[in-house]
């Protein structure tokens, strides 16, 4: 089983039948194992260079290139944010890319920050001390709008 499968056990029901965004996807694994629950995922990246070329054959996932900072999405667009081992990737810009996600994430919508990498599970720990929940040696941060 995939990493990301068994990640998805742990957070199914803000996932299933939704509007998804994975923000820094890079390969977009992540994307890919939730396009199986999702009604749509939509995967970016500033860089394409590393995404999974089953991205371009899934039906419901669409990767666009562009800037987390400055996303060309309308308000309220997404049910779910994801940002999937991307902390460590957009710490410096953190501010201004979360603005974004909770821009683009619907009312009742939830950001998940996901860590499966010891870099960005401790920067998660250090941002978000005891508020953080460790789920079978992973880290997840639930954020609302």
């Amino acid at each position: 089983m995939k990493k990301t499968d068994a990640i998805l056990r742990l957070v199914r029901q803000e996932i299933e039948n939704k509007d998804v965004l994975e923000v820094a996807c890079g390969t977009a694994e992540f994307s890919l194992s939730a396009a199986q629950y999702a009604r749509q995922v939509v995967c970016i990246d500033i860089d394409s260079s590393r995404l999974n070329g089953l991205v371009e054959t899934s039906e419901n996932i669409r990767f666009r290139k562009m800037d987390a900072a400055e996303m060309e999405f309308g308000s309220d667009t997404f049910d779910t944010v994801i940002l999937y081992n991307a902390l460590c990737h957009i710490e410096g810009r953190y501010d201004a890319i979360m603005a974004e996600c909770r821009r683009v994430l619907k009312p009742e919508g939830r950001i998940l920050l996901i860590a499966t990498w010891k870099m960005d599970s401790s920067l998660m720990a250090k941002m978000f001390g005891d508020r953080l929940e460790w789920l079978e040696g992973n880290c997840i941060m639930k954020l609302g709008k």
